[in-house]
């Protein structure tokens, strides 16, 4: 049995050096994963649709991965719940979907069978089962059938949701190193410290990407490989928080039922652009996995900014959000929280609308404008 002195020091360790290594480790790495996969000609060609010129390495994401097992190596010994073994599962289906995806463009439904099988595996553990949401809008236990087929479906959206906004330099990294911030501090501060290394690895590891990531000569992209390895990761700990109950919750300042605004908040961009691209292209009628350039990161460089200005006003817009409903729901109570957290998704659409040059926007402004001076003339 380790004593407290000896697991204080395994603690610092695994908290201090093991994101420092994650984070070395991949500034060496990337280099070499590049040139490889420049040499095995696996890279992004540019298209109609790309924000980017020429040939550009991908598989940036072999990085993530490679991290990932390491941390989970060596903070095996704060896992007081034993899902190490799940959670590496997991992480290495949605690793080798990605890596497919990126060497050979797996159909969607392939590559959605894939993702349901790397969730599926989360979803046998009870670490990462929601069964109350503790008085949020009047709802609290919900039974099991329920909380997992709807937390499959939401992790799911999570996962290609950061896929969805890995479309220009660095906003994937930027988004993720921004949520994984925030919930590193809520599992500093609710003492569960397996997470908390796994949310600082993903910080130190997306860091080093960035370096890359913004290069002009040595650029690499992250690929599927990358962002839905990110996306399941920041999922898992998602869950993890909203599977907590009410007692492990003393330490913070807000009440638990509003936990959810406040993880939706965290979760702002992904969760807008993929809510907001879906819905148009539901009016439309075309496919929803059919690509187009209505994402928010999109419009932002439609409108002027370069790649490195828009991932970071993006990322600037969802670190206000998400801090502005912190104290919102410390203030406020679940409806009032909920009222504010819908005016501020509504008013970013509105912005973006307003923002938007693509074809099919200006063809819906003019109309709007129309009939806003036929309603005047009446």
């Amino acid at each position: 049995m380790m004593n407290i002195e000896n697991f204080n020091i395994v603690l610092m360790s695994r908290l201090v050096i093991l994101p420092i290594l994650v984070f070395l480790g991949s500034l060496f790495l990337i280099p070499k994963i590049r040139k490889l996969s420049l040499k095995l000609n696996f890279s992004d060609a540019s298209n109609d649709r790309s924000s980017h010129n020429g040939k550009v390495a991908s598989f940036g994401g072999v990085a993530f991965f490679l991290s990932y097992i390491f941390v989970l190596y060596f903070a095996e010994i704060l896992d007081t719940s034993h899902v190490s073994l799940t959670l590496l599962a997991s992480i290495t289906i949605m690793f080798f979907t990605g890596l497919l995806d990126d060497m050979s463009d797996l159909s969607p439904k392939v590559k959605f069978f894939a993702q349901f099988i790397a969730v599926s595996f989360l979803m046998t553990e009870p670490d990462f089962r929601i069964l109350s949401l503790h008085g949020l809008m009047g709802f609290y236990e919900i039974p099991l059938y329920i909380s997992v087929s709807g937390s499959m479906l939401f992790l799911l959206g999570l996962i290609n949701a950061f896929n969805l906004i890995d479309g220009i330099d660095g906003l994937t990294g930027i988004t993720g190193i921004i949520v994984a911030c925030f919930y590193s501090y809520m599992f500093y501060m609710l003492d569960y410290y397996f997470y908390l290394t796994i949310s600082l690895a993903t910080i130190a590891t997306l860091l080093a990407f960035l370096r890359f990531n913004f290069s002009v000569k040595r650029k690499i992209f992250m690929g599927d490989t990358g962002s839905l390895v990110i996306g399941l990761v920041l999922g898992l700990l998602t869950f993890k928080l909203l599977s907590l109950e009410i007692d492990a919750y003393a330490s913070l300042s807000f009440n638990r039922e509003q936990l959810p605004l406040f993880l939706i908040s965290v979760l702002f961009v992904p969760l807008l652009d993929t809510l907001r691209v879906m819905f148009l292209r539901a009016i439309r009628g075309v496919s929803m996995f059919k690509p187009d350039r209505n994402h928010i990161h999109h419009i932002i460089v439609d409108f002027g900014l370069s790649h490195r200005r828009a991932s970071f006003f993006i990322g600037l817009l969802n670190f206000l959000v998400a801090l502005i409903m912190f104290f919102v729901i410390q203030v406020f109570n679940d409806l009032e929280s909920l009222l504010v957290l819908a005016s501020i998704f509504f008013s970013a659409i509105l912005l973006l609308f307003l923002m938007n040059k693509n074809k099919s926007a200006i063809r819906m402004k003019l109309k709007m404008k129309k009939l806003f001076f036929n309603f005047l003339s009446l």
